[in-house]
This record gives C-alpha cells, structure tokens and sequence, in this order.
C-alpha cells in the first residue's frame, strides 16, 4: 500500500510562539523542509502533496507535487491538498513543523494506519494531533484545533500507538520543544538553520 501526504505548510510567517528571534522565521520553513524530505523518502509514501504559498519551502526539492494555499486556514488548506488526490486511495494529512521526523518513523506510522480505516497520531502531550490518516482519502474528517486528538477520536480516527519518542509526535511551537527535538535528532535543514543561529540549545 503506497499512501499519498498532505503537507499543510504556512511557511516563514508560521510558528509565531517560537521564541528564536530572527531565526525564527528560517526554522518555520527548516521544519517544513525536513517534514517533507522525511515524507518524500518514506518507503511507504507515493505522493507527498505540499500545500503552500511560501517558494522558500519547496525550492530545489525533488518528486513532491505543490499546491497553492487558498489562505483560507489550516482546514482549507488541507482540503486543497486533498483534492489533488485520488479520492479511493490511502492518505494522511502530515503537519510541518515535526523537524525530528525520520523516513523509519513514518513508515512506521502508515503500516499501523493500514490496519484502520482511520486513524490519528497524537502529539506528545496527547492534546493535539501531528498525523490524520485513512484508507480512503474521502474518509478523511480533519479536525485539527484545540484538542484536536479527542475531535479525531469522535470523528471516527482510531489513535495509533506510536512510541512516545517518535519524532512523529513531537511537534515544535516553543523553545523546549525544540530542545527536545534535538535531543531525538533533527533533520538537516533545521540543523543547518541552528547551526548558524545564535540560540542557546
């Protein structure tokens, strides 16, 4: 089963609770990059679909497929990335901003979701979700907000046990978040912006 993604990504202007000064806009896309690179290089993926309206995110990455951002919200985004797609076919909505996510953690993820006919991965807290996914991409009932992991659960999208230090659950908003993350090991293009940043991690 080759599933597609959707990569919902506001860009530079995202992560505004990310207290990195002028690094913060660059880690925004870095996370992005990393996701998508991450999703691209999962043996399990066969589509990765980029919603965005931010050139910074997808310039020079190969085999992805780019839509534009109706700028509507996460929700509109998210249905624009999945009319692209066939809607009898396997996908999952993928958030951007998971920087230690890794190509094994997805695969990972999208076999158990094979089992289900829709399924969520909840954030490290539990509260929120990183990952919505369903055997049919017509199946899939987004509901991403403020506890969006018990509104998935209502909507039908059984949570996967994914191992709590899974870079899959480990969405960055804040600063420890982000010491976190590199705890677990970030993606190059984070590091990269991390590297060249004057930040105390």
């Amino acid at each position: 089963m080759l599933w597609s993604i959707v990569i919902p990504v506001k860009g530079s202007i995202g992560k505004s609770r990310l207290d990195a000064g002028d690094a913060r806009a660059a880690l925004a896309v870095a996370f992005a990059r990393d996701v998508i690179t991450a999703a691209r290089d999962a043996d399990a993926v066969g589509r990765v679909v980029v919603v965005t309206c931010d050139p910074a995110v997808t310039g020079g990455i190969q085999g992805i497929e780019i839509v534009d951002d109706p700028e509507g919200g996460l929700h509109a985004a998210i249905a624009a990335g999945v009319a692209a797609l066939d809607p009898a076919a396997p996908a999952a909505v993928l958030l951007g901003d998971l920087p230690a996510l890794t190509p094994a953690a997805l695969d990972g993820a999208l076999e158990l979701a094979a089992r289900e006919p829709r399924s969520c991965v909840p954030d490290a807290l539990t509260t929120g979700t990183t990952m919505l996914a369903a055997q049919r991409a017509d199946a899939l009932r987004p509901r991403f907000g403020p506890g969006s992991a018990e509104l998935h659960r209502r909507a039908g999208h059984v949570p996967l046990p994914v191992e709590h230090d899974s870079g899959l659950r480990l969405d960055v908003d804040e600063l420890a978040d982000l010491h976190a993350a590199l705890d677990l090991g970030v993606g190059a293009h984070t590091q990269a912006v991390l590297d060249g940043a004057s930040l105390s991690t």
